[in-house]
C-alpha cells in the first residue's frame, strides 16, 4: 500500500470516498469499521483504496489490521482525524475506511450451485433488513441471494454493516429484472416459495397458503420475501409454487421480514439435516 497523508476533506481522495459512500460510484462499495475491513480482506475483494487515521493503532487489533492492509496493493492515506470524520459514515469512526471493487455476480452464478437454494428480494426498501436478511442466508446455507429490481441496494452502507461480511462473501445478483429471475427458476426446475402474512387476503386467488413447517423446503428452492409494508405483490404470487405463512398469536398481524426470512430459512436448513454448502459433515 502506498501512503499518503491528507488533512483536508477537499481532497480528491476524500471525495472519492464520499461518493462511493453516498453510492454515486456504482463499480465500488464503501466500508468501514474494523470488522468489515477484516471480511473484506478475509473474501479477497479486491481493494481500490484504503484510507485510516492514528487510531486505528490504538488497539492490538487494529494495530494488526494495519499491519495486513500495508500488504495490500492499493492507494492508502493516513487521514487526519476531522478527515477520517468526514469519511465516516458512522457516529464513532474505528479510524479505517476502504473503496473496494464491488462484486459482479449474474443469474448464472445464482444457479451454478446444485441444488440451488436461493432467497429472492422483492422490491424490500430498509437495508437493514436486506443486511441482515444475507447474513442469515449465509449461515442458513443460502447459496445466492437475488434482489429484484425496485429493492435497496443490498451493498450500501447499511445493509453491508447489517449483513456483518456476509455480502462479501455470498454471490448476490442486484437489480435483476422480475422475468429473468422467475423464467431462470422454471429453465433450472427450482420450486418458487413465496411469504406472506396469515391475516393477509390470498395474493393469488388459485392459491392457497401453506403452514411454512408442512412444505418440503428441500432440493432445489427459491423463497421470495416482498415488501416490508404489504409483502409480494400478485405479480409475484402468480409465479411461484406454492404461498406460505407463519402461525402468529392473536394481535399481530406480521413478522419483520428479516424475522420471517430466518424463521422459514432455518426449516428448510431443518429439512436439509443443517448439510451446509462447502461444510463437510
Amino acid at each position: 500500500m502506498l501512503v499518503e497523508k491528507i488533512t483536508s476533506r477537499q481532497n480528491p481522495l476524500v471525495k472519492r470516498f464520499r461518493r462511493a459512500r453516498a453510492g454515486a460510484e456504482r463499480r465500488f462499495v464503501f466500508v468501514e469499521g474494523i470488522r468489515l475491513v477484516e471480511e473484506a480482506l478475509s473474501a479477497g475483494v479486491h481493494f481500490e483504496s484504503i484510507a485510516y487515521s492514528s487510531q486505528l493503532e490504538s488497539t492490538p487489533r487494529g494495530a494488526a489490521l494495519l499491519t495486513s492492509l500495508q500488504k495490500v496493493p492499493c492507494r492508502g492515506a493516513l487521514v487526519a482525524p476531522q478527515v477520517m470524520d468526514g469519511i465516516s459514515d458512522t457516529e464513532s469512526p474505528q479510524g479505517v475506511a476502504a473503496v473496494l471493487s464491488r462484486p459482479v455476480w449474474t443469474l448464472a452464478n445464482a444457479f451454478s450451485r446444485k441444488p440451488p437454494f436461493l432467497l429472492i428480494a422483492d422490491e424490500l426498501q430498509d437495508p437493514g433488513n436486506v443486511g441482515t436478511m444475507i447474513r442469515t442466508a449465509e449461515a442458513s446455507g443460502v447459496t445466492a441471494v437475488i434482489s429484484m429490481r425496485g429493492s435497496v441496494d443490498p451493498f450500501n452502507c447499511k445493509s453491508l454493516r447489517a449483513s456483518m461480511g456476509s455480502a462479501l462473501r455470498l454471490p448476490i445478483i442486484t437489480e435483476a429484472k422480475r422475468a429473468d429471475v422467475f423464467e431462470s427458476c422454471r429453465t433450472h426446475k427450482v420450486r418458487i416459495i413465496a411469504a406472506q402474512s396469515p391475516r393477509s387476503g390470498p395474493s393469488d386467488a388459485n392459491k392457497a397458503s401453506k403452514l411454512y413447517s408442512s412444505v418440503e423446503l428441500t432440493g432445489a428452492l427459491a423463497l421470495v420475501m416482498g415488501r416490508e409494508a404489504s409483502g409480494i405483490g400478485a405479480d409475484t404470487a402468480a409465479q411461484t409454487d406454492q404461498l406460505v405463512h407463519i402461525p402468529m398469536s392473536h394481535g399481530i398481524d406480521s413478522l419483520n421480514v428479516a424475522t420471517a426470512a430466518a424463521v422459514i430459512l432455518y426449516e428448510a436448513a431443518r429439512q436439509r439435516e443443517f448439510r451446509f454448502p462447502g461444510k463437510k459433515s
